[in-house]
């Protein structure tokens, strides 16, 4: 497939134009940097990297040079020191899917922790409550998922590479997401109010606090375990020298769910139990917690990465809280009818959101190191909205998107028989309906990839960063998409008189 080149970089990206002294064949006149080795000497790797992506054959600049170009118009500030060594499809498939399947164990998990709970004390009481589920488990694509994309880039562009550089990361990214933790989860509990009282059920003060004290609190301690453990994951990756885009968004999903989701269910039963005698003691505790985050406001600020977060990506991740809602809601109908969704809810969501998150994650690394902020490094923005490209493409980008769309499949495969296994009796495995969970799937995850091509680029076009800001959109999409194909995947079992699988707990 033929790209079509970027009018902004017309001539200045094209191999068969030749360059001499500073002008094209093709009249395209190009101002030559003043260091610039002659063409017979040898040339370091990073600049033959950089420069075959970015410039014409036959321009061969200082690596300081191109790296204070690329400082001059960066989102993220500081010395850069790229990793020029050229990333394998093998290495690729492995470095992902290994943290793949260890989230997947965790969704899992998550999924047969989700099924059994619907039948305990606290969600029967607060139902609800399944609401805020996808929303709650959604903050991993929302804040963490988000964090690691941004600590991906910040490591492979050299800023975490000292002590003083991590600890800085550390203490700001933390305190950002703490922030973002507190808001995002007290909007999803005021959506899950006021959809609780649209569909005709009564106010009652006690349980309007209740609610929202279970979600911020929830979301608050998983986000400080889980946001310190992808700065720790960051700076561990880039020591052993693996790659953090392939690692680092499904690490955090690996005990993401199950942790959230954990909490949920012990924060809910534990404050549940005594909502009417402590009222006065929550409210007390709710407003201390909603007023801290005005504290981690002013410590994330303080650094100029989470401070241009708190100024721009607040958009993303309410968008995505409000579409991981919506599946919320389609969720917890469908859980009326087939009560056997719990059991897969969290895994068809969370597949098609880690591996799309791995994507935009690179997306993202690559228009840092070569783009400036609203100008695309090569290709006009209608490329990417090609369906074809995101495959068929002879790109290393197309090449990733195949190998994460064929990991669904075994992944699929890997985590259902692990469902039968632990929870229902393999006598009542349903080959129909593996095949159907298989093809909704790929779909899910398909449609996914489509949408990080041209997302991710029309984000950064609009010169915000897609770090911040398409993750929480996609895995919501991711959600959103999960809980619509489930369901119809049990709708058209049902037409064949399916009764859904015998569950042993």
């Amino acid at each position: 497939m033929t790209s079509k080149v970027n009018p902004e970089t017309k001539g200045a990206n094209d191999p068969n134009v030749a360059v001499a002294n500073g002008k094209c064949s093709n009249g395209f006149t190009l101002p030559l940097p003043k260091k610039i080795r002659p063409m017979e000497k040898r040339h370091s790797d990073l600049s033959l990297s950089l420069v075959s992506s970015t410039l014409p054959i036959g321009w061969f600049p200082e690596s300081d040079y191109l790296s204070s170009i690329l400082e001059s118009a960066a989102i993220y500030p500081g010395k850069r020191n790229f990793t020029s060594k050229k990333e394998s499809k093998t290495s690729f498939a492995i470095e992902t899917f290994i943290p793949f399947l260890l989230a997947g164990v965790g969704m899992a998990g998550a999924g047969l922790l989700l099924d059994r709970a619907t039948n305990w004390t606290f969600l029967r009481e607060m139902p609800e409550a399944m609401i805020l589920v996808p929303a709650l488990l959604g903050l991993k694509g929302n804040l963490e998922m988000t964090l690691a994309s941004r600590l991906s880039t910040m490591a492979n562009l050299g800023l975490m590479d000292t002590k003083a550089q991590q600890l800085r990361a550390l203490i700001s990214n933390v305190s950002l997401v703490q922030a973002q933790a507190i808001v995002v989860s007290f909007g999803a509990a005021l959506l899950t109010i006021c959809t609780f009282y649209v569909e005709g059920n009564g106010f009652h003060l006690s349980h309007v606090i209740s609610l929202t004290l279970i979600s911020v609190l929830t979301a608050v301690v998983a986000s400080l375990i889980l946001s310190t453990l992808m700065v720790i994951i960051a700076i561990v990756a880039r020591k052993v020298h693996i790659n953090p885009d392939n690692i680092a968004t499904p690490l955090a999903a690996t005990t993401g769910d199950v942790t959230t989701l954990a909490f949920l269910i012990l924060f809910g039963t534990w404050i549940n139990q005594n909502r009417e005698e402590n009222l006065f003691i929550y409210t007390v505790f709710l407003g201390l917690l909603l007023s801290s985050s005005i504290i981690w406001m002013i410590i994330a600020s303080r650094n100029t990465v989470t401070n241009e977060v708190l100024k721009y990506g607040w958009f993303a991740i309410m968008a995505g809280m409000v579409i991981s809602s919506t599946g919320g809601y389609i969720m917890k109908g469908s859980h009326k009818k087939f009560p056997d969704v719990a059991l897969f809810q969290p895994v068809i969501n969370g597949v098609g959101g880690n591996l799309v998150a791995v994507q935009a994650s690179r997306i993202s690394t690559y228009l840092h190191k070569f783009g400036k902020m609203g100008i695309l490094p090569a290709n006009s923005l209608l490329t990417y909205f090609n369906p074809l490209r995101t495959f068929s493409c002879d790109e290393d980008e197309s090449t990733q998107a195949v190998i994460l769309l064929l990991m669904c499949v075994p992944g699929h495969i890997i985590f259902l028989l692990l469902i039968f296994a632990v929870e229902i009796d393999f006598s009542r495995f349903n080959f129909i309906f593996l095949f159907l969970y298989l093809v909704v799937g790929a779909i899910q995850v398909a449609l996914l990839l489509y949408f990080c091509q041209f997302l991710s680029r029309l984000i950064w076009k609009m010169k915000f960063n897609p770090d911040n800001n398409s993750i929480p959109i996609l895995t919501a999409l991711g959600d959103l998409l999960g809980s619509i194909l489930l369901l119809v995947v049990f709708s058209i079992l049902s037409l064949s008189n399916f009764q859904g699988f015998t569950v042993t707990n």
